[in-house]
């Protein structure tokens, strides 16, 4: 994954899912977050301390609850929501 140099502002990244190239973008962004769910599903199955348990549980919780806003902001139509 190729560092980001400026950070992205939510409506570029609905343009993106909005536009023809939409699908690519889909997936950028998805994979993006199952790689981060799984570096947390990794650290928790190899042990944290129990400050950082609920944290890690968090974060896992927000990238499920992310993939599933990403795919209902893309529409059959290619409009953003």
């Amino acid at each position: 994954m190729e560092a980001v140099k400026e950070p992205l502002l939510l409506m570029d990244i609905e343009r993106e899912l909005a536009g023809p190239g939409r699908d690519a973008a889909l997936a950028k962004y998805d994979a993006a977050l199952v790689a981060l769910s799984a570096r947390v599903d990794a650290a928790m199955k190899t042990g944290l301390p129990p400050a950082e348990f609920p944290k890690a549980k968090e974060l896992m919780e927000a990238t499920v609850l992310a993939r599933k806003i990403l795919r209902l902001t893309v529409r059959v139509d290619g409009r953003a929501t």
